[in-house]
């Protein structure tokens, strides 16, 4: 018997540990956006306390970071495209550009619910986890609960399978990820669960990639409804 495995192709995401520079520049910007205080909260699913917005400067991020990931990316899915619908339409050698960054700031019991986020690529950066994940789950209220539904503290990707089952990619999140990215399609569904037991927040820098020509399409769609 002569047979071939076959498999389907989807679109992954990266996962990349972020070097000191880089953690220093963001933990600078973080800075003095908490001061500026331009909050993000009234445009995001979350149900947290604090989200403000972030600049980049001199795009030093998304030339750094973003750039090199997108062609990683571009290399590894898709067959060198982007992560976009079959029927999405554009100029010829349409720039992207970071046109959306904030910090949240999630304090117990806050929660994110599963969202997806506008643009081309989004990104979640962990910047500082109070807890860990596994330790959250052994709390009294997850007592007789199955292991593998104890979700406190935790970060998920829902993605379908071939079949059309709903699967689920849990990171049990812990200070071993500070510093951590994930680097995904924006129209990939996620979510963060809440945590216990701490006062301290959980502090994370997401950011949202887009095409030049879907901002302006955007802006001038706005001006249209003023």
């Amino acid at each position: 018997m002569e047979f071939i495995n076959r498999h389907f192709q989807t679109n992954g995401f990266i996962e990349v540990k972020l070097d000191d520079i880089t953690l220093d520049y963001l933990w600078k910007i973080i800075d003095k956006g908490v001061k500026k205080k331009v909050s993000h909260k009234s445009n995001l699913a979350g149900n947290i306390s604090k989200s403000f917005l972030l600049f980049d400067e001199n795009e030093f991020f998304y030339k750094r970071i973003c750039e090199p990931l997108i062609n990683i990316y571009r290399q590894n899915n898709n067959n060198g495209m982007d992560p976009t619908s079959t029927n999405t339409i554009f100029s010829r050698n349409v720039s992207l550009i970071l046109n959306d960054l904030w910090v949240n700031y999630q304090y117990k019991n806050e929660f994110n619910p599963y969202h997806d986020h506008g643009g081309v690529y989004s990104f979640a950066i962990w910047m500082k986890i109070p807890y860990d994940s596994k330790e959250q789950a052994l709390l009294p209220q997850f007592k007789e609960i199955d292991p593998s539904q104890r979700k406190a503290g935790g970060f998920e990707f829902e993605f379908m399978d071939t079949l059309g089952d709903i699967k689920v990619l849990k990171y049990d999140l812990s200070q071993l990820y500070e510093g951590r990215m994930v680097f995904f399609p924006s129209k990939l569904r996620h979510c963060v669960y809440p945590f216990y037991g701490t006062e301290e927040p959980r502090i994370s820098i997401a950011g949202n990639i887009w095409f030049n020509s879907s901002l302006e399409a955007n802006n001038k769609s706005k001006k249209g409804f003023s």
